[in-house]
Protein backbone atom coordinates (compact mmCIF):
# COMPACT_ATOMS: atom_id res chain seq x y z
CA UNK A 1 0.00 0.00 0.00
CA UNK A 2 1.21 3.29 -0.70
CA UNK A 3 0.04 6.10 2.47
CA UNK A 4 0.44 10.07 1.70
CA UNK A 5 0.81 12.06 4.64
CA UNK A 6 0.29 15.88 5.24
CA UNK A 7 1.56 18.67 7.04
CA UNK A 8 3.07 17.83 10.58
CA UNK A 9 4.56 20.60 11.78
CA UNK A 10 6.78 19.52 14.51
CA UNK A 11 3.42 17.19 16.16
CA UNK A 12 5.62 14.21 16.58
CA UNK A 13 3.17 12.51 18.91
CA UNK A 14 0.02 12.83 16.67
CA UNK A 15 2.94 11.79 13.86
CA UNK A 16 3.57 8.63 15.70
CA UNK A 17 -0.11 8.03 16.72
CA UNK A 18 -0.89 8.10 13.08
CA UNK A 19 1.65 5.87 12.12
CA UNK A 20 0.62 3.34 14.62
CA UNK A 21 -2.68 3.22 13.14
CA UNK A 22 -1.69 2.58 9.20
CA UNK A 23 0.43 0.01 10.69
CA UNK A 24 3.12 0.02 8.16
CA UNK A 25 4.01 -3.21 6.30
CA UNK A 26 7.46 -3.85 5.07
CA UNK A 27 6.70 -3.13 1.21
CA UNK A 28 4.06 -0.28 2.38
CA UNK A 29 5.18 2.83 0.63
CA UNK A 30 5.25 6.53 2.48
CA UNK A 31 5.23 9.73 1.00
CA UNK A 32 4.98 12.59 3.32
CA UNK A 33 3.50 16.14 2.07
CA UNK A 34 7.03 18.20 3.26
CA UNK A 35 6.23 21.12 6.57
CA UNK A 36 7.46 18.53 8.49
CA UNK A 37 9.34 21.62 11.14
CA UNK A 38 8.24 24.49 12.59
CA UNK A 39 4.92 25.63 15.14
CA UNK A 40 4.93 22.57 16.54
CA UNK A 41 6.40 21.31 19.89
CA UNK A 42 9.19 18.84 18.43
CA UNK A 43 10.33 19.98 14.57
CA UNK A 44 13.51 17.49 15.63
CA UNK A 45 11.17 14.26 17.19
CA UNK A 46 9.66 14.21 13.52
CA UNK A 47 12.96 13.81 11.37
CA UNK A 48 13.99 11.69 13.87
CA UNK A 49 10.89 9.45 13.43
CA UNK A 50 11.36 9.67 9.88
CA UNK A 51 15.20 8.66 10.09
CA UNK A 52 13.90 5.54 11.97
CA UNK A 53 11.29 4.69 9.56
CA UNK A 54 14.38 4.30 6.83
CA UNK A 55 16.56 2.44 9.89
CA UNK A 56 13.83 -0.24 9.63
CA UNK A 57 13.39 -0.55 6.17
CA UNK A 58 10.34 1.66 5.55
CA UNK A 59 10.41 3.26 2.44
CA UNK A 60 9.59 7.19 3.02
CA UNK A 61 9.85 9.26 0.31
CA UNK A 62 9.69 13.07 1.79
CA UNK A 63 8.95 16.34 -0.01
CA UNK A 64 10.16 19.64 0.39
CA UNK A 65 7.50 22.17 2.16
CA UNK A 66 7.63 26.04 2.36
CA UNK A 67 8.89 25.70 6.05
CA UNK A 68 11.67 23.49 4.69
CA UNK A 69 12.78 25.98 1.64
CA UNK A 70 12.27 28.98 4.71
CA UNK A 71 14.99 27.19 7.21
CA UNK A 72 17.30 26.52 4.17
CA UNK A 73 17.11 29.73 2.93
CA UNK A 74 17.43 31.16 6.90
CA UNK A 75 21.00 29.68 6.34
CA UNK A 76 22.13 32.29 3.31
CA UNK A 77 20.72 35.58 4.77
CA UNK A 78 19.50 37.64 7.55
CA UNK A 79 16.13 38.71 6.13
CA UNK A 80 15.38 34.96 5.38
CA UNK A 81 16.33 34.43 9.04
CA UNK A 82 13.77 36.83 10.67
CA UNK A 83 11.06 35.31 7.99
CA UNK A 84 11.86 31.73 9.31
CA UNK A 85 11.67 32.71 13.18
CA UNK A 86 8.42 34.65 13.04
CA UNK A 87 6.72 31.55 10.99
CA UNK A 88 7.35 28.92 13.44
CA UNK A 89 11.40 29.09 13.15
CA UNK A 90 11.67 30.14 16.98
CA UNK A 91 10.10 26.72 17.91
CA UNK A 92 12.20 24.62 15.63
CA UNK A 93 15.41 25.50 16.81
CA UNK A 94 14.30 25.27 20.70
CA UNK A 95 13.42 21.62 19.52
CA UNK A 96 17.02 21.22 18.67
CA UNK A 97 17.94 23.35 21.75
CA UNK A 98 19.99 25.22 20.19
CA UNK A 99 20.30 29.60 19.71
CA UNK A 100 20.98 29.67 16.37
CA UNK A 101 20.37 28.27 13.09
CA UNK A 102 23.62 27.29 11.81
CA UNK A 103 24.21 24.98 14.95
CA UNK A 104 21.58 22.59 13.41
CA UNK A 105 23.04 19.53 13.23
CA UNK A 106 24.48 19.13 9.79
CA UNK A 107 22.74 15.98 9.59
CA UNK A 108 19.50 17.66 9.76
CA UNK A 109 20.16 20.19 7.27
CA UNK A 110 21.28 17.46 5.00
CA UNK A 111 17.82 15.57 5.32
CA UNK A 112 16.52 18.96 4.36
CA UNK A 113 18.22 19.42 1.13
CA UNK A 114 17.40 16.17 0.33
CA UNK A 115 13.72 17.08 0.32
CA UNK A 116 12.14 16.49 -3.48
CA UNK A 117 9.92 19.18 -5.26
CA UNK A 118 7.17 16.92 -6.12
CA UNK A 119 5.97 13.01 -6.72
CA UNK A 120 4.45 11.68 -9.82
CA UNK A 121 3.10 7.92 -10.17
CA UNK A 122 1.05 6.47 -13.24
CA UNK A 123 -1.94 7.06 -10.51
CA UNK A 124 -1.49 10.58 -8.79
CA UNK A 125 0.46 13.61 -8.75
CA UNK A 126 2.03 14.50 -5.12
CA UNK A 127 3.40 18.56 -4.46
CA UNK A 128 3.32 20.64 -1.09
CA UNK A 129 1.60 23.69 -2.17
CA UNK A 130 0.33 23.89 -5.82
CA UNK A 131 0.61 23.81 -9.30
CA UNK A 132 0.56 26.53 -12.15
CA UNK A 133 -1.63 25.87 -14.75
CA UNK A 134 -0.55 28.89 -16.81
CA UNK A 135 3.32 27.19 -17.28
CA UNK A 136 3.80 24.56 -20.05
CA UNK A 137 5.44 22.90 -17.48
CA UNK A 138 3.51 22.71 -14.37
CA UNK A 139 6.39 21.14 -12.76
CA UNK A 140 9.08 22.98 -13.51
CA UNK A 141 8.32 25.46 -10.96
CA UNK A 142 9.75 24.91 -7.50
CA UNK A 143 8.86 28.23 -5.85
CA UNK A 144 4.84 27.58 -7.05
CA UNK A 145 5.08 23.98 -5.96
CA UNK A 146 5.96 24.98 -2.63
CA UNK A 147 3.66 28.03 -2.51
CA UNK A 148 0.91 28.58 -4.43
CA UNK A 149 -2.37 28.40 -3.20
CA UNK A 150 -6.13 28.79 -5.09
CA UNK A 151 -4.96 27.12 -8.16
CA UNK A 152 -8.01 24.56 -8.17
CA UNK A 153 -9.98 26.47 -10.64
CA UNK A 154 -6.91 26.58 -13.68
CA UNK A 155 -6.26 22.86 -13.70
CA UNK A 156 -5.50 20.99 -16.88
CA UNK A 157 -7.27 17.91 -16.99
CA UNK A 158 -5.92 17.21 -19.99
CA UNK A 159 -2.18 17.48 -19.07
CA UNK A 160 -3.42 15.81 -15.60
CA UNK A 161 -4.82 13.19 -17.25
CA UNK A 162 -5.95 9.78 -15.18
CA UNK A 163 -4.25 11.38 -12.24
CA UNK A 164 -5.24 12.84 -8.96
CA UNK A 165 -3.37 15.37 -6.93
CA UNK A 166 -2.32 15.27 -3.61
CA UNK A 167 -1.42 18.09 -1.63
CA UNK A 168 -1.41 20.09 1.71
CA UNK A 169 -0.03 23.40 2.13
CA UNK A 170 -3.25 25.09 3.38
CA UNK A 171 -5.31 24.22 6.42
CA UNK A 172 -8.72 23.25 5.19
CA UNK A 173 -11.60 22.42 7.33
CA UNK A 174 -12.05 18.54 7.35
CA UNK A 175 -15.79 18.81 6.36
CA UNK A 176 -14.25 20.28 2.97
CA UNK A 177 -11.41 17.13 2.95
CA UNK A 178 -14.09 14.76 3.10
CA UNK A 179 -15.85 16.21 0.30
CA UNK A 180 -12.78 16.49 -2.23
CA UNK A 181 -12.76 12.99 -1.14
CA UNK A 182 -16.62 12.14 -2.22
CA UNK A 183 -15.13 13.78 -5.37
CA UNK A 184 -12.03 12.78 -6.21
CA UNK A 185 -12.68 10.74 -9.50
CA UNK A 186 -14.17 13.94 -10.97
CA UNK A 187 -12.41 16.36 -9.49
CA UNK A 188 -8.95 14.58 -8.80
CA UNK A 189 -7.60 16.61 -5.97
CA UNK A 190 -7.55 16.06 -2.16
CA UNK A 191 -6.23 18.46 0.31
CA UNK A 192 -4.43 16.74 2.86
CA UNK A 193 -3.93 19.62 5.36
CA UNK A 194 -5.94 19.83 8.20
CA UNK A 195 -4.07 21.71 10.63
CA UNK A 196 -2.97 19.52 12.51
CA UNK A 197 -0.61 21.91 14.35
CA UNK A 198 -3.73 24.37 14.89
CA UNK A 199 -5.95 22.00 16.68
CA UNK A 200 -9.02 23.92 18.90
CA UNK A 201 -9.14 26.68 15.84
CA UNK A 202 -11.95 26.98 13.86
CA UNK A 203 -12.80 28.32 9.90
CA UNK A 204 -15.60 29.40 8.43
CA UNK A 205 -18.02 26.43 8.73
CA UNK A 206 -16.94 26.23 12.08
CA UNK A 207 -15.22 22.86 12.02
CA UNK A 208 -12.40 22.67 14.39
CA UNK A 209 -8.48 22.05 12.92
CA UNK A 210 -6.31 19.86 14.41
CA UNK A 211 -5.90 16.76 12.67
CA UNK A 212 -2.97 14.95 10.82
CA UNK A 213 -4.16 13.05 7.99
CA UNK A 214 -3.51 10.04 5.99
CA UNK A 215 -4.67 9.06 2.46
CA UNK A 216 -4.30 5.28 1.61
CA UNK A 217 -4.00 5.93 -2.74
CA UNK A 218 -4.85 2.43 -3.67
CA UNK A 219 -8.05 2.06 -1.26
CA UNK A 220 -8.88 5.96 -1.40
CA UNK A 221 -9.38 6.13 2.41
CA UNK A 222 -8.41 8.50 4.61
CA UNK A 223 -7.41 8.38 8.04
CA UNK A 224 -7.89 10.75 10.85
CA UNK A 225 -5.73 11.02 13.97
CA UNK A 226 -6.18 14.12 16.27
CA UNK A 227 -3.88 15.78 17.55
CA UNK A 228 -2.46 14.57 20.92
CA UNK A 229 0.62 16.65 21.49
CA UNK A 230 -0.96 18.28 24.99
Amino acid sequence: MTYIIGDIHGCNRTFQALLAHLDLKPADRLVLLGDYIDRGPDSKGVIDTIFRLRENGHEVTCLRGNHEQMLLDALESAYSLDQWLTNGGRQAMASFGVDRVREIPERYIDFLKSTLFYVETSDCLCVHGGLDFSNADPLDQPHTLLWMRRWYPDINYEWLGNRIILHGHTPLEIDQIREQLENLDRQRYLNLDNGCVYAGRRLSRGNTLGRLLGFCLETRTLVEQENVEH
